[in-house]
């Protein structure tokens, strides 16, 4: 076992930044498909992402450009606890 770090990758880095700054980490999360744990070791390059991924934040970075409704609407609500009937 080694203690390798994946490659960082400075451009996904940027974009992801890009993408998530007016996010919540669990709105970026959520709108990536991915848990907050996995968005934070993307940030720090604990881990790199798959090539899905990368394209998905390239994608949602045009989009978020050209359209930023768009990207809004795409963003989930965030969840509430749910309640117990008595």
């Amino acid at each position: 076992m080694t203690d390798k770090k994946p490659p960082q990758n400075p451009d996904f880095v940027a974009a992801l930044a890009a993408l998530s700054h007016q996010l919540t980490e669990t709105q970026a999360a959520g709108l990536l498909g991915v848990s907050v744990f996995t968005l934070r070791k993307w940030r720090t390059g604990a881990r790199a992402p798959n090539a899905a991924a990368v394209r998905l934040v390239e994608v949602l970075n045009l989009v978020a450009t050209l359209a930023p409704p768009i990207v809004a609407a795409l963003i989930p609500a965030p969840s509430t606890p749910s309640q117990g009937t008595k």
